[in-house]
């Protein structure tokens, strides 16, 4: 679930994978049909969710295939893909799409019509968890979740995850950044001038990778703030309203699932 999806389709004499070939597709949404048809109530327009959805999914997937055809990552969905070229210098084109291509499922798959998830709450395992890190009423998160949205600069994602402790943590990962290996969040800005925090956070990555440790953290929840995830409805100004129609469309059984338990 939320690793994308490829079909194989007959292609002369292959080279490396007999006489198949395969190609990276737009994964199946549920009620892809209404929303398509309908947009997603409370969010998006019809030709918006086209945009965030079909248009930039296809757009990713395409850019994929092109990126993986005759290489062993040719029959690797886009998550698997992402963890082997997240390290890798000379790939960092492919992790790119990759990337890209299972953020915006990931976001999209937790997506619904407002009011039917009015009838979802998050779990009580959910919420005691954020009571652990100072979030001790939704209210409270939605205020933390969205204004580290709104404060990003640029393209990126905020994730929900769970740390290998099981707590969680609000992170925020620039451009293309994955929230499965700290190497590769991004989520330092190192852009302009680095604070005294940012260099000791740039510090702990390095300790991390020099100690060959390993520090994988599991997504929960995510907002896409990438200007093609709103531009289309809300215009190059609209962030803030956007990200508060996302909040009121998050199927949260769905996030739910996504929460280990024991």
């Amino acid at each position: 679930m939320f690793r994308g999806t490829f079909r194989q389709l007959p292609k002369g004499p292959a080279k490396v994978f007999g006489n198949w070939r395969s190609i990276h597709t737009v994964p199946k949404l549920r009620n892809v049909e209404q929303f398509t048809k309908n947009g997603i109530e409370g969010l998006y327009s019809p030709e918006g969710f086209k945009t965030a959805w079909l248009d930039y999914q296809k757009f990713l997937t395409l850019n994929l295939t092109l990126h993986t055809n005759g290489t062993e990552n040719e029959l690797r969905p886009p998550y698997q893909i992402l963890l082997q070229t997240a390290k890798k210098t000379t790939e960092q084109h492919v992790f790119h799409f990759a990337s890209q291509a299972h953020n915006n499922h990931f976001f999209f798959e937790q997506l619904s019509d407002k009011s039917s998830v009015k009838k979802t709450r998050p779990s009580r395992f959910l919420l005691e968890r954020l009571a652990d890190i100072n979030l001790p009423t939704i209210d409270a998160f939605r205020e933390q979740f969205l204004l580290a949205a709104d404060s990003s600069f640029g393209q990126g994602w905020v994730f929900l995850v769970e740390l290998p402790d099981k707590s969680l943590k609000i992170l925020k990962c620039n451009n293309d950044g994955t929230p499965y290996y700290y190497g590769k969040n991004q989520s330092l800005d190192l852009n302009g001038s680095v604070d005294e925090l940012t260099l000791d956070n740039l510090n702990k990555v390095k300790e991390l990778a020099q100690n060959g440790e390993k520090d994988f953290t599991l997504p929960l929840l995510a907002i896409n703030v990438w200007d093609v995830a709103f531009i289309q409805d809300y215009g190059t100004t609209g962030r803030a309203d956007y990200l508060a129609n996302v909040w009121e469309c998050i199927n949260w059984d769905i996030v739910n699932k996504r929460l280990f338990q024991v």
